[in-house]
């Protein structure tokens, strides 16, 4: 991947501010985050303040095992009614596409120049880790995400077959391997030449 001229001056230089945002395309919505003081937008979509704690790093492991990488939110529940993140278990969240990406500006105007790097993701699994209780008796939660790369290799590891078009994406556009699985537990299906 290059770097478009105007960022790759700006890293030449060392002279670099960073900015990253993350953003989730649930079905029905979409919302973004970023770790800055103040609500962000960029290519349309306003991205919330204060709410994404780490972008973390991917584990990986050998073998057929998939790459993944956990972000971590602070301050569940919220007020906010706009932030889906809040209330994630209201969507149907599991493989929602998620974006990550490293924007680069210029330290001395705040003007964004170009992206470093862009990773897509999809949602694996949600967690809630509790709080201690505050002076009202409240306790908030932060929330861990877990994501895997898109594709088959996150979808041969959790044994999910979402459709075959998908299927077909992956391999050939004409291959009907997969056209029976969802009817095969129900349906008997023959396979193979008929004897006699």
């Amino acid at each position: 991947m290059s770097l478009d001229p105007a960022v790759q001056d700006l890293v030449e230089k060392g002279q670099i501010s960073r900015l990253d945002l993350i953003r989730f395309d649930l079905p029905g919505k979409s919302v973004g985050y970023h770790r800055g003081g103040r609500p962000y937008t960029y290519n349309g979509l306003v991205y919330l303040p204060n709410r994404w704690l780490s972008p973390a790093g991917m584990n990986s492991a050998l073998g057929v095992a998939v790459t993944t990488r956990t972000i971590t939110f602070s301050n569940i529940p919220t007020a906010n009614v706009d932030d889906a993140i809040a209330k994630i278990e209201e969507f149907n969240y599991p493989n929602a596409p998620v974006i990550i990406s490293h924007l680069a500006g210029d330290p001395a105007t705040d003007e964004v120049l170009g992206i470093l790097a862009s990773s897509l993701y999809e949602i694996d699994e949600v967690r809630y880790n509790k709080g201690a209780i505050d002076g009202k008796g409240e306790r908030s939660l932060t929330l861990t995400i877990d994501l895997q790369p898109p594709g088959r290799s996150a979808r041969g590891s959790t044994l999910v077959k979402r459709s075959q078009a998908e299927h077909q994406f992956d391999n050939d556009p004409t291959d009907t391997c997969m056209e029976y699985v969802a009817t095969t537990a129900t349906i008997p299906e023959e396979w193979g030449q008929r004897s006699g």
